[in-house]
């Protein structure tokens, strides 16, 4: 692995890129893709943003990426090879995608069918995955680390900084204006700025991640799994573990998911090599039924984390909900966002569709003024989430379905969170990340990155991070990309 506290810039350059290389593989249903293979390096700590930025060394790399946006297996230079919105089926060896220069992108495509689509592309019996929102941003890192200003199709056929001519200008996708055919661009497309990168990360589409959020909020789960030839009894208040994935990371108390059961842990015995003991387990949690598990069965331990910058997430917690009428709302499960502080005076909050300003806080029980700018009055149910809309971005459309757009900033530092590239602060664009952040903190929203051919100045560096569609959602400038772990060949 490696690290460029131990090398110089140049030499650290010269051996990734020795390592990073094209391989062209024959899938399990007789198609060829292409994939690059991410070698293993080391990000220092303090390396960005003037010696902030990773808190500490970050390890990555290790795994194949697609080497161009996908495209279906049928695809051509004329057509997509599917239809619109075509259902992808478990073990579909019809519908495979597959990443190859000169094709029109697969697009129209919804993120259940992206996601289904990769895993059903098989190498040596291994399954692929959509990219994870680690993996892209391993690349994004990578090409900082490369020193190479990265370009891609964010003016409508061409990268906004450079001239708009023919040796600027990828190839024309005929059906679709302003957006271009796969692997078409220059050398500077690339991650390095060789022909050996990885392609059009930077505009032409935005690409479908394996991450979303619910309200605002992520989820983390690192998976473990149970360590008991007999098993665990629906009784049992100590569970042993081992396979622990970052076992020195999980919290000193937390939750977990084995099966169809949340339970809770208060205390952890960490014994290294990925085992430990959780005790004082309250099982049957969140209105799951405790129930036996097997030997080896799956561990999820389970971290949420509010994505907004400056923003908060709680949940109704009156009994009978909120009428239209209602100007009180007790609240529970608060969980903020970096930089923020539970909800204040002024606040403007989102509730499902509805808008409303804090005029009054006392405890865990907001004063608010009902429907504010614009937006209408609902009712909502207990449970429903309550999200402060920050005020380090703008508040769009908040008649209809409120989104937030700023800029990142900084990098968050968790250590969940640390190698995703996901913004602790979004209030201003900068030279260090260059691209826009897109938010909406209500609902299932499903996770985008590298921004489209009208994004300009907002995509520049591959880590344009949109959170603001519905994993139903399908359009002309929605893709994708497949993953492979190592592991799995």
């Amino acid at each position: 692995m490696y690290n460029i506290s131990k090398l110089s810039l140049a030499a650290l350059r010269e051996q990734i890129n020795a390592q990073t290389r094209t391989v062209e593989f024959q899938t399990d249903d007789g198609a060829v893709t292409q994939m690059v293979y991410v070698p293993k390096f080391t990000v220092p700590a303090g390396i960005f943003e003037n010696g902030a930025y990773p808190k500490k060394d970050m390890n990555l790399g290790g795994f194949f990426i697609d080497k161009y946006s996908c495209s279906h297996k049928k695809a051509t230079a004329f057509t997509r090879g599917i239809g619109d919105g075509a259902s992808i089926t478990s073990d579909d060896t019809t519908n495979i995608p597959v990443s190859l220069p000169g094709k029109v992108v697969w697009t129209q495509i919804e993120w259940t069918n992206a996601k289904q689509a990769c895993a059903n592309r098989k190498i040596n019996g291994q399954a692929c995955h959509l990219v994870t929102m680690k993996e892209w941003a391993t690349v994004c890192f990578l090409a900082k680390l490369m020193g190479h200003d990265i370009r891609g199709n964010n003016s409508n056929g061409h990268d906004y900084r450079d001239t708009n001519d023919w040796q600027h200008n990828a190839v024309p996708d005929s059906t679709q204006p302003e957006r271009v055919l796969s692997g078409t661009g220059p050398v500077s497309w690339s991650h390095n700025g060789l022909a050996s990168g990885i392609f059009d990360l930077v505009g032409g589409v935005w690409e479908w991640l394996d991450f979303t959020i619910t309200d605002g909020v992520y989820t983390h789960k690192k998976k473990a799994l149970i360590n008991d030839s007999d098993g665990i009894t629906a009784a049992d208040k100590t569970i042993t573990i081992d396979g622990m994935e970052n076992g020195d990371t999980w919290p000193a108390a937390g939750t977990i998911q084995i099966e169809d059961e949340i339970i809770t842990y208060s205390t952890i015995n960490y014994q290294g090599n990925g085992k430990a003991v959780l005790s004082d387990c309250t099982r049957a949690q969140q209105s799951t039924k405790a129930a036996t598990h097997a030997d080896n069965t799956t561990v999820y331990q389970l971290t949420k984390y509010c994505i907004t910058p400056g923003g908060a997430t709680a949940y109704i917690s009156n009994s009978a909900g909120l009428s239209t009428s209602d100007t009180a709302i007790v609240y529970t499960d608060l969980l903020n966002g970096p930089g923020n502080s539970g909800f204040a005076v002024g606040d403007t909050i989102q509730v499902e569709n509805e808008q409303m300003k804090v005029t009054a806080v006392v405890s865990n029980t907001l004063t608010v003024t009902r429907a504010v700018n614009g937006s209408s009055a609902a009712s909502h149910a207990k449970g429903v989430a309550v999200a402060k809309v920050s005020t380090q971005m703008d508040n769009n459309d908040p008649s209809n379905d409120a989104w937030q757009f700023g800029h990142l900033t900084t990098m968050r530092t968790e250590n969940d969170l640390e190698c995703m590239a996901l913004p602790s602060l979004a209030n201003q664009q900068t030279d260090e990340w260059k691209d826009g952040f897109w938010i909406r903190n209500h609902g299932v929203r499903a996770a985008l990155r590298g921004g489209g051919w009208i994004d300009g100045a907002d995509a520049r560096s591959g880590f344009a991070l949109s959170l603001v569609g519905l994993p139903s959602d399908r359009w002309v400038g929605g893709g994708f990309r497949a993953a492979l772990s190592l592991e799995n060949l």
